[in-house]
């Protein structure tokens, strides 16, 4: 029996936002009276953070843009006559100004008038100058930052003994303040962060790190310096004391698996260093020496072992931080030997490199995530995430660069549907496989590339709310069931002058379709349509010639 799944989409939308406003806007031109323009919005708020938002056009004649935002930027300046609309694209940067404007889209004598606005962002800005190193026998260091909130600053309790505020300067109206850092007594060096906060909401903040020296030069490794660690990818952080400027060393040859981790903040620099740890497919134990030494004394070391072990796994995270199961548990090329849930990743350990992701293989796992694809794995089965209405993404091999598409060489094999209302399949690729978009149902709309030059059986199957689709000139073959059982299909608009293959049932039974569906194809290839085959020509009726 075949499974038949939903994705929900609607391919184009006709409607007009709100009537015509008369007068301005291209008047002298060859554009007649009967001119008209609309956009799908008429008020347009950005985030305070920037964003890019995209508006649609829908005209009769060429139409034009006049933009008096100097903040915000449009993709294009106007564009030709569109029944199915004209994208452009409003892009905004971040603000900490409250702003707003308006953009008027032009076509002869009819105009529409776009209100866009920004609020503010809510902001406090340390000075680049935020890690302070003062003398044993301390000394005052001023913090400078920028804000749009009334502020406060706050020492942690652990460092009141040796810092203070200076209370001859706590005009934070200067956006200043001076604070006191006592003689250091200890045998270490010692480290505070000092935040400025918005007062009443502490989770608005800019830090500073100060640190105090101490005149014995040393490098103490603090805590473990002896690391055994799983071959999966983690990261490890080694911790020492020291008073000197110091560098980490990885030796040459443990490069292609160490490094250190780019995420380390500025605080860790001096104490400690996130080292990041490859994940291990190489099927054997591997260990490394790596070294924190002073940077202008190469005779002071602090050592640290780091051995990794060898396995098998695929990561995957879930929506409700359990176990995910596969549906199908051989579908690897390996046997599962466990699968976990701890610190927020799924682990599934497997006794020997995984060599696919088969047919079936997370089938209907409805709290799928994320996932990441081992570097072993050689194929991609039907089905295999179908379903998974909760996948947001893929890593790893195979991922697109959006991380929403598993393609393989040319091939789009899965899709991660979550929170999508519409998609635009990558360039990349040159076809969309069997079952490849089966139940992604808040899909709304799909863009199929020029890229593509075959739909496989089943791609689009049940998709019950599309209106209307668009087939590239470069497809050259529909599989069987391609856009099965669409109820609501009105039009299928087929751009190729010679007919594409044609699969069975290829747009479903139409004759429980609403009644008015058409396949529009090139008006001189109508009659090469409906005597291609017998699968062109069970819909015979409905094929209509159209200039494209």
């Amino acid at each position: 029996m075949k499974k038949l799944f939903t994705i929900f989409a609607t391919f184009a939308m006709l409607c007009a936002v709100g009537c015509e406003e008369q007068g301005g806007g291209n008047e002298g031109t060859d554009i007649p009276d009967d001119a008209y323009i609309s956009i799908n919005k008429e008020v347009l708020t950005f985030s305070p953070d920037g964003e890019s938002i995209e508006v649609k056009v829908y005209s009769n004649y060429e139409w034009t843009l006049t933009n008096n935002c100097n903040w915000v930027t449009t993709s294009i300046s106007g564009g030709e006559a569109s029944d199915a609309g004209v994208v452009v694209t409003l892009t905004a940067d971040l603000t900490y100004d409250d702003r707003e404007g308006t953009i008027t889209f032009s076509c002869g004598k009819a105009k529409k008038l776009l209100v866009v606005s920004q609020s503010f962002k809510e902001a406090i800005i340390a000075d680049e100058n935020n890690v302070f190193i003062v003398p044993a026998e301390g000394g005052n260091v001023i913090i400078n930052y920028q804000t749009t909130v009334e502020c406060e600053v706050i020492i942690p309790e652990e460092a009141k003994s040796w810092i203070s505020l200076a209370p001859a300067t706590r005009a934070l109206v200067s956006e200043s303040a001076t604070l006191t850092v006592a003689e250091n007594t200890t045998y270490s060096e010692r480290s505070a962060v000092v935040k400025v906060v918005k007062v009443g909401d502490n989770t608005l903040f800019a830090e500073y790190t100060i640190y105090q020296e101490q005149n014995d030069a040393i490098i103490i490794p603090n805590g473990e310096n002896t690391f055994a660690v799983k071959g999966w990818k983690t990261k490890i952080t080694i911790k020492y004391d020291t008073n000197v400027e110091c560098e980490v060393i990885i030796p040459e040859d443990a490069h292609e698996w160490l490094s250190v981790a780019t995420d380390a903040t500025r605080a860790l620099v001096r104490e400690s260093v996130t080292i990041s740890v490859a994940e291990n497919n190489t099927g054997t134990e591997r260990s490394a020496v790596v070294q924190v030494v002073a940077t202008n004394d190469q005779e002071l070391i602090a050592e640290y072992t780091i051995t990794q072990a060898h396995s098998y796994f695929i990561q995957y995270t879930s929506t409700d931080g359990n176990v995910v199961t596969p549906y199908s548990s051989s579908a690897f090329g390996a046997e599962i030997l466990s699968n976990t849930y701890k610190n927020g990743v799924g682990i599934i350990e497997f006794d020997d490199p995984i060599t696919s992701i088969g047919k079936d293989a997370f089938y209907d796992c409805k709290k799928l995530e994320s996932i990441t694809i081992p570097d072993s794995v050689t194929s991609i089965g039907i089905i295999a995430f179908v379903s998974c209405n909760s996948l947001n993404a893929f890593y790893g091999k195979f991922a697109s660069p959006d991380n929403r598409c598993l393609i393989v060489d040319g091939e789009l094999k899965s899709f991660a549907p979550s929170g999508l209302s519409k998609y635009t399949i990558p360039n990349s690729v040159t076809s969309i496989g069997d079952c490849a978009f089966c139940d992604c149902s808040s899909l709304k709309s799909i863009t199929i590339p020029d890229s593509v030059t075959s739909i496989g059986v089943e791609a689009f199957c049940e998709c019950r709310w599309l209106e209307s689709i668009t087939i590239p000139d470069s497809v050259t073959s529909i599989g069987d069931y391609a856009f099965y059982f669409c109820t609501d299909l009105a039009s299928v608009y087929c751009k190729p002058t010679t007919p594409p293959t044609g699969g069975v049932f290829m747009f479903g039974d139409v004759y429980v379709y609403a009644s008015g569906f058409k396949i529009y194809v090139p008006t001189a290839s109508v009659e090469a349509y409906k005597l291609a085959s017998s699968n062109w020509m069970y819909y015979y009726d409905f094929i209509v010639g159209y200039d494209f």
